[in-house]
């Protein structure tokens, strides 16, 4: 588990620095609302993994299951069965996607010189959309044997694929937005082929063949990924109908705007993210041996550890957002620096919360109980679109309305039910996860508070200046960090367990 978690650490690091070096290079090429429809042809490509979603989001739990079970015929029969339905999806999705592109303009508010560059866009995301329902599949070898910095390595590659390739198409020819989609399709071909090859070099077993087709394998994972298909749903009309709201009672300009103050977000969003499923594969493992005080034993390291590799990047982007966003962004305005700074504060909060309590989310698919949190979501998600909706068009508040309801009903979610129902799913006290949660929180206060009291003695005025002093806030948050965080013993087991990835067991101690 540690080496997955220390491989799926540096590898989206290596992301967020290719990220980091494009995102302002794209912004200044093609502008705010070309960069918007980036954004927004994500989202409406994330509406097609409401229907995949359905089966893929489980399947691997159901595999892995089987599979530590000593079941490999039961484990194959889920493999194969899964891989000749997406296939299926795959014929849906591109009916789908033609109508939508066919009357783009009947559907969103889009400029005639921006038409054919917007509708290539959509249409590479879409094709790149059904490759990655296999690259989703067949890598669930590597989450069987709990190898999962192979598919950090990957992940790596695909992103040096698709920003080298980025660069060169706006080098050499007339930016357009379309670029970023078939590099991202370009990458995503990589990711298919070395899929395969992961799935070989495992040799987990598992074997890929029509004859085990079983519909009644599908109706099962039906049964239980239709509700994560409900919280798919709920995270896309939290975090992508936002951008289409924009652009239908704001402005196009405007949906760009939005999409780059939540661009830093989702980066610390997605790596909390990352981070947290380096832990699942443990956490089924121990759930499938019904060995269930160890799993809280290991959820509660987890949560104690998520938090203290998240806490103090979160606190610094939060202490130094204004400067970087001057550095990363210099062709804009001080006034739209500090307009983007306030967006992305508001989005911050909820992100904050989640940092403290990631890795409970997974437990609702590990004890396969996803229908209370589906549920929840769905109220949650509906309230707010419906509660956009309402203010924007009655009293207008711009994208800070948009902001700030959202962030308000994510708090409201994680907190009153979130954690609750981590307990339940483990069939323990509500409440006993809170204690951690609680105490992640209130560390990460004080973390910020002390940010920015160091900051005010400071000036940055360049990226030396800005790296210099992330680096000094980032040894001195990890060192309290460390100590607030983790209790004596855990800190001698959180060395053993880097040591042992360092050195072989045997040199170790």
């Amino acid at each position: 588990m540690a080496l997955n978690l220390i491989s799926s650490i540096v590898v989206f690091t290596i992301q967020m620095l290719i990220n980091f070096f494009l995102t302002p290079f794209i912004l200044k090429v093609l502008g705010d609302e070309a960069y918007g429809f980036l954004g927004l042809a994500n989202s409406l490509v994330s509406y097609g993994y409401i229907l995949t979603i359905i089966i893929n989001s489980v399947a691997g739990r159901f595999v892995a299951y089987e599979y530590h079970k000593g079941n490999l015929l039961q484990a194959s029969k889920y493999y194969s069965s899964v891989l000749l339905v997406n296939f299926i999806f795959c014929l849906i999705i591109c009916a789908f996607s033609a109508i939508f592109l066919l009357n783009l303009k009947e559907f969103i508010n889009v400029s005639d010189a921006l038409v054919g560059d917007v509708k290539l866009t959509m249409l590479f995301y879409f094709i790149n959309f059904c490759l990655g329902l296999f690259n989703a599949v067949l890598t669930v070898s590597a989450f069987v044997k709990n190898k999962l910095y192979m598919i950090s390595v990957r992940n790596a590659i695909s992103s040096a694929i698709f920003a080298g390739l980025l660069v060169v198409l706006f080098s050499v020819f007339k930016p357009m937005i379309f670029y970023t989609a078939i590099s991202a399709l370009a990458a995503s071909v990589f990711v298919f082929v070395s899929a395969i090859y992961i799935t070989k070099k495992l040799n987990t077993g598992l074997v890929f063949r029509t004859r085990l087709f079983r519909l009644r394998l599908i109706k099962k994972l039906v049964s239980s990924g239709a509700w994560n298909s409900f919280n798919m749903l709920s995270h896309t009309l939290i975090n992508g109908v936002d951008l289409l709201l924009a652009n239908i009672f704001i402005s196009a300009a405007s949906m760009g705007v939005l999409s780059v103050s939540k661009a830093a977000i989702m980066i610390a969003e997605s790596f909390i993210g990352t981070v947290g499923a380096s832990f699942v594969p443990k956490f089924i493992e121990l759930y499938s041996k019904q060995n269930i005080s160890a799993l809280v034993a290991e959820v509660k390291f987890a949560l104690k550890t998520l938090a203290f590799i998240s806490i103090t990047p979160v606190a610094i982007f939060a202490s130094l957002g204004v400067e970087f966003y001057s550095l990363w962004l210099p062709f804009k305005s001080s006034e739209q620096i500090s307009f983007i700074y306030e967006l992305s504060m508001v989005a911050l909060a909820p992100v904050i919360l989640i940092a403290s309590m990631q890795p409970l989310l997974s437990l609702n698919t590990v004890t396969n109980k996803l229908k209370r949190p589906a549920v929840a979501n769905m109220i949650m998600s509906v309230g707010v679109v419906l509660a956009q909706i309402y203010w924007l068009k009655f009293h207008g508040g711009g994208l800070f309305s948009i902001a700030i309801i959202a962030s308000i009903a994510y708090a409201l979610r994680i907190i009153c039910f979130d954690v609750m129902n981590a307990g339940l799913n483990l069939e323990q006290r509500l409440g006993i996860f809170y204690p951690i949660f609680v105490r992640n929180v209130a560390i990460f206060g004080a973390i910020l508070g002390l940010m920015f009291w160091l900051k005010t003695f400071i000036q940055i005025s360049n990226w030396w200046g800005f790296g210099l002093y992330s680096l000094i806030f980032l040894a001195v948050g990890y060192f309290l960090s460390l100590f607030l965080v983790f209790s004596r013993s855990q800190r001698v087991m959180l060395k053993g367990k880097i040591l042992g990835i360092i050195r072989p067991k045997s040199e170790v101690r």
